[in-house]
């Protein structure tokens, strides 16, 4: 190579090594220091100082509005909240789990055969569709999910799932009904130590038998014996709806089986407020029985409360330090009544609520709220009706369009529901039926209207059928609960597909206190 072309080449590459370099040391003393050396050139000095100014435009418009602004409407100023998300599940008696030995090892393989058997009978069967309803399953998806299974399967399939289910949804506290005693001994090892749990069989108080027990997350709640204004010994008890509920397995009016109520004191530990919660099971066959049952179960709840009030006022009197400590306490009922609202079991516990007479519940006491109905929404509850409305599946597929939403709404509607969450349905069955919604709205969750919780019942919550009346009785404004959200869970192991892990849905409420 001639030399001439050497030494080009070698200073061409010298050129192209060395300019990064000295672009970096020119862009230093800019970068480093809020004033520009007066080394750089003009054309960088522009670029840097346009790029300054907008930083700092940038952190001025940061430090007046820190997060962006949706609206005019700012958010009131809240105080921090206490809140417990209660539930309750019915979730199918099983004599398959680990330890049962009721059962002959023959007779449980003849019921798993049997089972899977039945199981495949309805694996071809689907949902008759509506008119201009959307296929249930989009084209080309997994065929292995293409439409639900009926028919109820293994413990040991269900089961984990129902464990699943509370440990997704973290509820603070839950009732289970139809659990025996080897379900039990399983539930407790898969929910795991985080909660504690109280519940004795229906037959003997002990371990035979279906019970209804209770679980609370033990960080949230404590509980409290009868010494310090909750309820027995160890702050809880069991009782059997029957004439005679203190007499183990005692079978009450006309009820078919033994049915019991498992009863809790549990103090708030952030707050130190007492809480008494209810479990129950009604009878499927009675009707007398569950009215009967109801009434029971309300005098039960007034007592409970008035005994705390009276412990209170005992330890607390007036003029004293914590004077201001005492309240009524919250009072909650959670349990499947077998029976709809149109029954005298619900009746019974609601009265002078929802236009039902007062004198219905044979009391004179405060009644219980219906959690479902008197959660505040945005329009009328569809619980209210007999069956789901036929609108409804006309404007689920798309054959008719919904009205505008207005968005024309108080600042005290903002943030609620606009009906409540889910299915109308709470029992499901293993199998499709012909029943109307109203027949399968069997779990509840009711809170006491003592004074604890606000009324916030929409004036038009009057079950179809039934005349509005005008002296249902004022609506108690002074509580510290509010109901803030109700609904219905999904069943199904895959959500909207998969099989039951229960002929029944959980149904659960979030209620809030302010101090």
């Amino acid at each position: 190579m001639p030399y001439p072309r050497l030494k080009r080449a070698l200073l061409a590459f010298l050129v192209l090594a060395l300019a990064p370099c000295l672009f970096l040391t020119l862009l230093q003393p800019a970068i480093a220091h809020p004033f520009l050396s007066s080394t750089a050139p003009d054309q960088l000095k522009r670029i840097v100082q346009r790029a300054v100014s907008h930083q700092q435009q940038q952190q001025q418009q940061q430090q007046q509005h820190p997060f962006p602004v949706s609206d005019d409407h700012a958010p009131p100023t809240r105080k921090r909240a206490t809140s417990l998300t209660i539930a309750s599940f019915n979730i199918r008696y099983s004599n398959d789990a680990n330890y049962d030995s009721a059962r002959a090892p023959l007779q449980r393989i003849k019921r798993a055969i049997t089972g899977r058997k039945q199981s495949q009978q309805h694996v071809d069967e689907a949902v008759p569709a509506l008119p201009h309803q959307t296929p249930l399953v989009a084209r080309g998806a997994n065929p292995a999910l293409r439409q639900k299974y009926w028919g109820e399967r293994s413990w040991f399939l269900r089961g984990p799932r129902i464990a699943d289910t509370v440990l997704f949804h973290n509820w603070d506290l839950f009732a289970m009904q139809e659990v025996l005693d080897a379900p039990y001994s399983n539930l407790r090892q898969w929910i795991g130590d985080d909660y504690q749990t109280v519940g004795v069989g229906r037959d003997d108080g002990r371990r035979a038998g279906e019970a209804v027990p209770l679980w609370w997350k033990r960080d949230v709640l404590e509980l409290v014996p009868e010494s310090q204004g909750g309820v027995g010994p160890k702050g809880y008890e069991h009782f059997w709806l029957s004439p005679t509920p203190e007499k183990v397995g005692s079978v009450g009016w006309d009820a078919g089986l033994t049915r019991m109520c498992t009863h809790v004191a549990l103090r708030i530990r952030d707050t130190g407020e007492l809480v008494h919660v209810f479990s129950t099971h009604y009878d499927n066959a009675g009707v007398v029985a569950r009215s009967e049952s109801s009434k029971l179960i309300l005098r039960r709840a007034q007592q409970a409360a008035d005994k705390t009030k009276q412990w209170q006022r005992r330890h607390h009197p007036a003029g004293s330090d914590k004077a201001d400590d005492v309240a009524e306490p919250l009072v909650i009922l959670v349990g499947d009544l077998n029976s709809p609202r149109n029954e005298g079991s619900w009746t019974s516990l609601v009265g002078g609520h929802y236009s039902v007479p007062k004198d219905q519940t044979g009391s004179t006491g405060p009644s219980f709220l219906d959690t479902a109905l008197s959660v505040p929404t945005l329009h009328t509850s569809p619980y209210l009706t007999i069956d789901e409305s036929p609108r409804d599946a006309q404007l689920a597929s798309g054959s008719v369009a919904p009205q505008p939403f207005t968005t024309n709404i108080t600042s005290s509607e903002r943030g609620r529901l606009s009906v409540p969450y889910g299915p109308l349905r709470t029992f499901t069955d293993f199998e499709p039926s012909d029943r109307t919604a109203v027949e399968d709205r069997l779990d509840f969750i009711m809170l006491l209207d003592n004074g604890a919780v606000v009324d916030q019942t929409r004036d038009d919550a009057v079950l179809e059928g039934t005349k509005k009346r005008s002296d249902g009785g004022g609506k108690t404004e002074g509580g510290r609960w509010r109901i803030r959200s109700h609904g219905v869970v999904s069943s199904w192991s895959e959500t909207d597909a998969g099989f039951l892990i229960s002929d029944h849905r959980p149904v659960v409420t979030r209620i809030e206190s302010r101090a």
